[in-house]
Order: C-alpha cells, then sequence, then structure tokens
C-alpha cells in the first residue's frame, strides 16, 4: 500500500507539467520583469529591482501553505478533475491578458470557476452530450469555496508580510503638473499543493473516503502550482501602512469566506454566500483603498528634507536601513532641502557619512556608514523629483 501511494505522489509530481499553471506563471513574470525594469530605467536611469522580484518572499509561505493544503486534499479526500483544472487555468490566462495581478485573486480566480460551473446545467443541449461537461457538473462546490477561503487566507498572510523595501517606486505627475511619487505593491505566488484526480492505483480505504468525490473507484494524485496575486497602487500613504491595511482587511474578509465554505458542508447553499461575499467584500476593500487615497501625495517635495522614494536593493542605502518615505534633513552636519544640496553634503567628508532622517511617524533616527572605496557616493536613493545631475543613481 505504501509503494503505491510513493508511486503515485512521484507520478503526481510529474503530472504538474501538464497544467498551464506553471507556464502561465513563468510568462507572465517574465512580462512584468521585463516591462518594469524597463520602466525603472527609463524614469531613474537604472534598474531598482532585480529581475523577477515580484514573487520574491512569498516562497516560504507558499510551500509551507501548500503543504497544510495537501493534507487536507489529500487526507480529507478532495478530488479535482482535470477538466476543472483546465477550466480554472483557462480563466487565469483570461485574466493575464489584463496584465494586472489584482485579478489572479483567488475571489476572481476561484470565484468566476465557481459560478460557471454554477452556470453549466444552463448551456444548450448540445453541449451537454460532451464527457467532460458531466465531469465538471459532478464538481463539488464546497470544495471550491474551501480552497478559496484558504487561498484567500494565503494571500493576506503575504500581503501582511510584505516590507517596506519589496514594493516598486515609480515617478509621475500630479494633478498640479508637478512630479509625484507612488509606490506599486506587486507580488504573484504559486502555492504547490497535492489533490486527488480520478483514475490511478489509489483504492478508496474508508467509507468516507474521500469525501469530496468525482465519478470514479480509484484515484491518482497530481501536484496543481497554483496562482495567486495582488496589485496596487499608493499615493496618499506610506507603502507599508498601506499594505497592512489592506493585508489586515483581506485576513478578516478571508476568514468570513472560510467560514462560509466550511458552513457548506453542511448547508450547500453556503458555498454560493462564501463566494459572493469574496467579490463584493474584494471590491469593497478596492474602494475603501482609494477612498484613504484621497489625499495629498505622501511622496511630494517636501520644503523640510529630501523625500526617499526608492531605495536600491544591496546598495549602501540599503545597508544603512534607510527606507522609503523617510525625509532626509541633515547631512554630515548640513540642513539639505534639495536633492542638489543632499548630493553636495555627501561629498563634505570622504570615507563618513551620517544622515538624519525623520519616519512616516515624525520620529527622528540617525544613520552612519563608512563609504569605501570603489562605492558610489550616491548611496542608491531615487527621489521624487528628476535628478538635476547626470547619472544620479546608477552605480551598477
Amino acid at each position: 500500500m505504501l509503494d503505491v501511494w510513493i508511486w503515485e505522489f512521484v507520478k503526481g509530481g510529474g503530472r504538474m507539467f501538464t497544467l498551464p499553471f506553471l507556464y502561465i506563471a513563468i510568462i507572465m513574470i517574465m512580462i512584468l520583469s521585463m516591462k518594469r525594469i524597463k520602466k525603472e530605467r527609463a524614469t531613474f536611469g537604472t534598474r531598482v529591482f532585480e529581475r523577477f522580484s515580484e514573487w520574491k518572499g512569498t516562497w516560504a509561505v507558499s510551500l509551507i501553505a501548500g503543504l497544510c493544503l495537501s493534507i487536507f486534499t489529500v487526507g480529507g479526500g478532495m478530488v479535482l478533475s482535470f477538466p476543472f483544472l483546465l477550466m480554472a487555468a483557462v480563466i487565469i490566462i483570461m485574466f493575464s491578458l489584463s496584465g494586472k495581478l489584482n485579478w489572479y485573486s483567488p475571489a476572481y480566480t476561484l470565484g468566476g470557476a465557481y459560478l460557471v460551473l454554477l452556470l453549466l446545467p444552463y448551456i444548450p443541449g448540445e453541449w451537454q452530450d460532451y464527457p467532460w461537461m458531466t465531469t465538471l457538473q459532478e464538481t463539488p462546490l464546497a470544495a471550491i469555496a474551501a480552497l478559496l477561503g484558504f487561498f484567500m487566507l494565503v494571500e493576506a498572510i503575504l500581503m501582511l508580510k510584505t516590507p517596506p523595501t519589496q514594493t516598486f517606486p515609480e515617478r509621475t505627475k500630479g494633478s498640479r503638473g508637478m512630479w509625484i511619487g507612488q509606490h506599486r505593491g506587486r507580488k504573484m505566488a504559486i502555492v504547490p499543493f497535492f489533490a486527488l484526480v480520478p483514475g490511478g492505483s489509489i483504492e478508496p480505504f474508508a467509507d468516507w473516503w474521500p469525501l469530496f468525490s468525482i465519478a470514479g473507484e480509484s484515484f491518482g494524485l497530481i501536484l496543481v502550482p497554483f496562482l495567486l496575486g495582488w496589485e496596487w497602487v499608493v499615493r496618499g500613504q506610506a507603502p507599508e501602512q498601506a499594505a497592512k491595511t489592506l493585508g489586515r482587511h483581506t485576513f478578516l474578509l478571508a476568514l468570513l469566506v472560510l467560514a462560509l465554505s466550511i458552513g457548506s458542508f453542511f448547508v450547500e447553499i453556503l458555498s454560493l454566500a462564501a463566494v459572493v461575499v469574496s467579490l463584493l467584500g474584494r471590491e469593497m476593500i478596492h474602494i475603501l483603498h482609494r477612498m484613504r487615497e484621497e489625499k495629498p501625495p505622501f511622496f511630494s517635495s517636501n520644503p523640510k528634507g529630501v523625500r526617499i522614494l526608492g531605495v536600491i536593493p544591496g546598495s549602501p542605502a540599503a545597508q544603512m536601513g534607510m527606507i522609503p518615505g523617510e525625509l532626509i534633513e541633515r547631512v554630515n552636519g548640513m540642513t539639505v532641502r534639495s536633492e542638489t544640496q543632499f548630493y553636495e553634503a555627501l561629498q563634505q567628508t570622504g570615507a563618513f557619512n551620517k544622515i538624519e532622517v525623520r519616519d512616516e511617524w515624525g520620529e527622528n533616527r540617525y544613520l552612519q556608514r563608512a563609504m569605501y572605496e570603489g562605492e558610489h557616493y550616491e548611496l542608491g536613493l531615487v527621489f521624487v523629483e528628476p535628478p538635476t545631475h547626470e547619472a544620479s543613481v546608477g552605480f551598477f
């Protein structure tokens, strides 16, 4: 019996490559990464973040979440058919055409898949004769709602773990024609989990197993690299504050959806309630975010100092612990009110720099670092105002 399960796990890993999810993720991350880098170089004169930063920092949470979900899906006997998985992939492909990762939210992908399953019985009769239609209609709706709630919980955790140094700075023109800054929070995650598929060598080992079944007396395993993601733009708030607020709201919504989906095991109509609540809740979160943005730009010129728009990872500024949104007020004892004054003050001491910054809560802190031969004197910062001298941030 054990060797059957081991062999099915091996085959399940191989079956992953028969699904489009992994290929969608690779193509999408390449397109988004190349477009971002091109824009960064055009705006700031250098690449700010490395390639594929859109999924950096997501792997640990994704793998742990995938392991927990695999225990539930395999232990509880959740059977997902190939037609359903392919349909979910097609929905993700359609959302990918927008070029926005906010459509990768499980509320839209799995919520959309649920609504398609709900409408299948109303499709004209000639389509009903196809075997895959019967298989799709047998998909347990409660299981889809449970997956939706779980993945929304993972989405919220990943959003809450977004550090202030992992959002992408952008420079744009404000309503009055002045330069302002904004940050784009954008991440894609792959959550790999095992699920049962009809056919294979695994036989039911208990009367209740599998709990969520599709026609068939034996089952195999498949590794599903499910995609999720989010994207938002912030101008009127600090990026970290926006990420935490959106993450908390998504977390509360996920708990509600998960509770409804669990209740749907006993009252089936609650699965529909879970999907509707997820879609309406997701839209409400976006509306509240836009309302919080109705304030003066956070990243704009400030008469008291120089606002940090972005910090290049791995740069001297990053090693000093500088954070986007902080205001640089003094450098090497000199008051700075513009980017030019900032660079002039940096050159006053050749081997050591001391910088006074004020964070978003108005607290002052002091940063200092020795500068070594061969290091670029400009530290690796990008500011709201376009540079007034050549090669303002580049040292790569």
